[in-house]
């Protein structure tokens, strides 16, 4: 199974322990805005940049996070979403490369302030997941931050699943870690079709079941199970009918690549040591 080269670079495992301290979850109405925005995420992710871009605008604009939320983490979390989001479009136009750079680095800094000033053991599960993200795609733009931080997503995303089992965006993510990072540091190709089949198992929405679908169905499409990988995308597409990122997938399949092969080919590091 391919493997994305910057990964090549991750050092040895450390294993985290689970503290049994009590940890902070976002409140009721973060929880609420979470899943509206995931909703969102499953609408627009077909689409093109300028009009995605304008409906993330928009939700942004109406969910006024700095007025309606109270609780730092609830802030951090929702912020985190949006600014991610709005990476996934503007990563895809040109000239964005030094903004993007510098809008995931203040990010990542924001996050990585929270955490010196809580603690990782009171963090929620959706900010010990986002801020991980973070983490992640910055790491396309930094080659140093791969060195410093590889292993620290695995451990984040792990912990995310070990608070909460039913945490289905949690699983997606750590499947994700485990398909790419190489073997030797911890990369695996059944934990990574375990964590995937487990995220759509504990999907609690429409939106949450699509994400994990479409990946699962891409990690089958790798293993060469492509009757059961066409099945997940039937059923990625029945939370949302006619969605035109499922037909972004059908496309790229029938070309003969996997998305995780589409997305090492676009890699914003890999592309820019070919120039």
């Amino acid at each position: 199974m391919k493997r994305k080269a910057l990964f090549g670079v991750f050092f040895a495992a450390v294993f985290f322990i689970w503290n049994l301290c009590a940890s902070a979850e976002v409140t009721p109405a973060a929880q609420k805005a979470i899943d509206d925005f995931m909703s969102l995420r499953m609408k627009i992710a077909g689409l093109g940049s300028d009009a995605a871009l304008a409906r993330v605008a928009d939700f942004e604009k109406k969910l006024a996070i700095d007025s309606t939320f109270s609780a730092q983490e609830d802030r951090l979390v929702l912020v985190n979403f949006i600014v991610m989001e709005k990476y996934n479009f503007l990563r895809k136009q040109k000239g964005t490369k030094a903004q993007l750079k510098k809008m995931l680095k203040e990010l990542k800094e924001k996050n990585e302030a929270w955490f010196a000033a809580n603690g990782e053991d009171k963090a929620g599960v959706w900010l010990l997941a986002t801020s991980a993200d973070v983490t992640s795609c910055y790491m396309s733009y930094s080659l140093s931050e791969v060195m410093k931080s590889g292993m620290s997503l695995r451990d984040k995303y792990k912990e995310s699943v070990e608070r909460d089992p039913n945490f289905s965006y949690g699983w997606n993510n750590l499947g994700q870690w485990y398909y790419w990072a190489p073997g030797i540091n911890g990369g695996s190709d059944k934990k990574a079709g375990e964590a995937f089949e487990n995220a759509v198992k504990a999907a609690k929405n429409k939106a949450e079941k699509f994400f994990a679908c479409v990946f699962y169905s891409q990690f089958l499409f790798e293993e060469k199970d492509f009757k059961k990988s066409a099945a997940m995308l039937d059923e990625a597409e029945s939370q949302d009918p006619g969605n035109p990122y499922v037909a972004f997938m059908r496309k790229i399949n029938k070309d003969g690549d996997s998305f995780f092969d589409w997305s090492k080919k676009n890699n914003q590091m890999d592309n820019d040591k070919k120039k």
